[in-house]
């Protein structure tokens, strides 16, 4: 099977020098530096321009120069994307195509002609048709998209043969979900444990996992080494989405759905794809969008607007230099970290909100001839959005709109479990535990043991991960399923037909 590894490296623009710092020498030094010392391995890099721009500004030179290398040697294939991280589907597509061109001309400017990319990411994985009009416009073969915008449904693709987005000579690659979520969740830390995982994907040819690249290093501490173990494996074959376009003759046309890497069923069924960055019911995100509508008017509508203006150097007037300014204010206000922070889903931030509505504030205040109303309008707003997440904050709402997204998980499994589901589950795992001491695996054995008394006392609620997810990073689900048909089974012939009393 070819492995497809994406990986999507960023860092907001206001990101403090110490925290960049920590970024580069617990994830991006290790990962380049591992993998110039394994010339077989692959992957696909999105690198956001204005990270580039930090990495080069501040001392981290070589972090660059490594890529650079890895693109010589054919261990590296980019990706084009948007320069601040902006939310596609929800801006104009002006604005989008913008952001992508800013993207392609910083990284231009640092790794030359190196950077040449075929296909392309939106920011979070984002997809709508304005995602498949830009990719086509601006050139790209290929975008990666979530396996959910299939039809909105898990599990539901073949990874044997190419997708085509309906209605464009556009490419749509597929990250299965299942096995990103595993390695980057870090629910088995083993190189050998994860190809194992990745070897059940029967039937399946290929395999695209996409993850953010600050996760291995950064956010879980090791798991740089596990990342650079799997790609080292002989057993594993690693290619690049250009290589694999050209390995498979079968094409399936399709309509992608809205959506992005961190859409569930649910949120595409209730057609509230985005709502970790729009949700209609949040009222901070309504006040939030109407003050990046006013930003943008602004800055468009006004007779200072001189070119494109994608860099400050660029020769101006005088006069128009107010507007220049409120203009670079804008693309870096789009970032989608403010929205993400606003959605109390379980993420909440009062300090990146106020950092987001006050640079789109201080943008439209900055346009010359922006229209009194609109600036009054922003400046109020600002406020409103502030007070509002204050009380939010205060009155305890935060904390009950966050914890509703997660009030499942304090359903013990066996009040939640299906006809079957919750019997099987102990005897697997029964049968882990016995399996695991006989190879002299105590801890997992123990582990295996304590998750059976948890199920049984009800406690399961207040695991981390809960035992379902972690086993799946290391047995074959399929004996699950027929031991719960099993049990199904044994329910219906002994089930009278009439409901307990």
């Amino acid at each position: 099977m070819k492995w497809a590894c994406f990986l999507h490296i960023y860092q907001p623009p206001n990101q403090s020098k110490d925290i960049l710092e920590k970024v580069v020498n617990e994830s991006y030094r290790p990962i380049f530096r591992g993998l110039k010392k394994i010339p077989r391995a692959k992957i696909i890099l999105n690198i956001s321009a204005v990270l580039t721009e930090q990495l080069y500004e501040n001392g981290y030179k070589d972090v660059v120069d490594d890529i650079i290398y890895l693109v010589k040697q054919g261990q590296i294939e980019f990706t084009g994307s948007a320069k601040y991280h902006a939310f596609i589907p929800l801006i104009p597509k002006s604005e989008a195509m913008r952001q992508v061109k800013l993207n392609t001309k910083a990284n231009k400017k640092y790794f030359g002609d190196f950077y040449n990319p075929k296909g392309f990411f939106s920011p979070e994985m984002s997809y709508s048709p304005k995602v498949a009009e830009i990719a086509q416009e601006l050139g790209f073969k290929w975008v990666i998209v979530d396996e959910i915008a299939y039809n909105g449904k898990l599990d539901q693709l073949k990874f044997n043969k190419l997708y085509k987005i309906k209605g464009f000579d556009v490419l749509a690659f597929f990250r299965e979900k299942r096995t990103s979520n595993l390695i980057m969740g870090a629910v088995v830390r083993s190189s050998e444990k994860i190809a194992k995982a990745v070897g059940r994907e029967n039937g399946k040819k290929y395999l695209l996992t996409a993850m953010d690249g600050e996760t291995f290093g950064h956010h879980r501490v090791g798991l740089d080494k596990v990342l650079l173990d799997l790609l080292a494996d002989p057993n594993v074959e690693t290619v690049t989405l250009s290589e694999l376009s050209s390995c498979y003759n079968e094409i399936e046309e399709l309509t992608p759905k809205d959506s992005t890497w961190a859409s569930s069923e649910k949120d595409i069924f209730e057609g509230n794809s985005f709502n970790l960055w729009f949700d209609k019911n949040n009222e901070i995100h309504r006040k939030e969008w109407e003050l990046t509508d006013i930003a943008i008017r602004a800055v468009n509508d006004s007779k200072y607007k001189s070119g494109e203006g994608l860099f400050p150097s660029e020769s101006v007037s005088s006069s128009a230099s107010p507007w220049l300014h409120a203009r670079n204010l804008l693309d870096q206000a789009l970032h989608s970290c403010h929205y993400w922070w606003a959605s109390a889903n379980p993420w909440w931030s009062i300090e990146m909100i106020e950092e987001g509505i006050f640079n789109l504030w201080q943008c439209v205040i900055s346009v010359p001839d922006a229209d009194t109303k609109d600036k009054e309008r922003a400046g109020k707003l600002y406020f409103e959005i502030l007070l509002l997440a204050h009380s939010w904050q205060r009155t305890g709402f935060v904390k009950e709109k966050s914890g509703s997204s997660y009030r499942w998980k304090k359903i013990p499994f066996v009040k939640r479990a299906t006809t079957g589901e919750y019997k099987a589950l102990l005897e697997l795992l029964e049968v882990e535990e016995k399996k695991a001491a006989k190879r002299g695996e105590y801890e997992q054995a123990i582990r295996w043991r304590d998750a059976r008394q948890k199920l049984k006392n009800h406690t399961d609620v207040y695991d981390a991960v809960h035992v379902i997810d972690q086993l799946r990073g290391f047995i074959d689900f399929s004996k699950y399923e027929e031991l719960v048909s099993k049990y199904q089974k044994e329910y219906k012939f002994i089930n009278s037909g009439q409901p307990e009393r």
